[in-house]
């Protein structure tokens, strides 16, 4: 018997088990087909870090192109076409302050082609807002990421409660809401929590079994529940978003 091996294949075969043994979600085949057109083969970091590198270099000459800001903006810069993902800190950054002095430089369409305006008030009471404008095409590929992305907690015929701005058409409740029911789940937009035993309710009523929310409303709704009901811990999984997620310390997988 030969027990002498290469280091090459001890390499190649603890890749093979590793990729046996991580289970794959549905966002890698969504990242694939994306990258590579299908799933046919593995998906390899040099794969995704190169798609990255030409997705970045269309996006710069794209804007170069298009945007008056980002005409000036980059105007010093020789060339666009970096080679790796390292060299892209070298261009200088866009401020929230660009963003509020000129935002209509910042569109590289048509405006007849702008189906969104979403403003950003800045924090604090004083300064202007931020405005950011969207197509249809933006809005599509949002709600293709949310469907595939969601596919990692839920599935078809899983019942969702969005505490989420939805009334708005394309509002970002909204794009939840239609991209579920691609995989269809039952979506229900509730918009932000303003009354813990009211959105309780809903949930008790809609037979809710997957939270998407806000992270310090989401913990409100646990604290509260377990004074006044069990119903949380029928949930199979929720989602925390638009924030950041501190670690409080708070037992809240043993009330989910």
């Amino acid at each position: 018997m030969n027990c002498f091996w290469r280091g090459t294949d001890i390499a190649n075969t603890f890749a093979d088990a590793v990729d046996r043994q991580i289970k794959k979600t549905p966002l890698d085949a969504w990242i694939n087909r994306k990258i590579n057109g299908s799933t046919n083969n593995p998906l390899t970091r040099e794969q995704i870090e190169q798609y990255q590198v030409k997705k970045l270099n269309d996006l710069i000459r794209y804007a170069k192109d298009r945007s008056s800001f980002y005409r000036n903006h980059l105007a010093k810069i020789k060339s666009t076409d970096i080679t790796s993902l390292d060299e892209f800190r070298l261009f200088p950054f866009t401020t929230s302050k660009n963003l509020t002095e000129d935002p209509l430089s910042f569109i590289c369409v048509p405006q007849q082609q702008i189906s969104r305006i979403k403003t950003v008030t800045t924090s604090g009471t004083t300064g202007n807002p931020k405005r950011l404008f969207l197509t249809d095409g933006d809005q599509e590929e949002t709600m293709d990421f949310f469907h595939h992305g969601m596919s990692n907690l839920s599935g078809e015929g899983d019942r969702i409660l969005i505490l989420l701005p939805g009334e708005r058409p394309g509002s970002i409740g909204d794009l939840l809401y239609k991209a579920l029911g691609r995989m269809n789940a039952v979506a229900v937009k509730h918009g932000l929590v303003t009354d813990p035993e009211s959105t309780l309710s809903v949930i008790e009523k809609e037979r809710i079994n997957v939270l998407v929310g806000i992270p310090v409303q989401v913990l409100s709704l646990v604290r509260y529940s377990e004074f006044r009901h069990p119903l949380l811990t029928q949930m199979k999984s929720v989602l925390l978003s638009t924030d950041y997620v501190p670690h409080t310390g708070y037992p809240c997988n043993s009330r989910l």
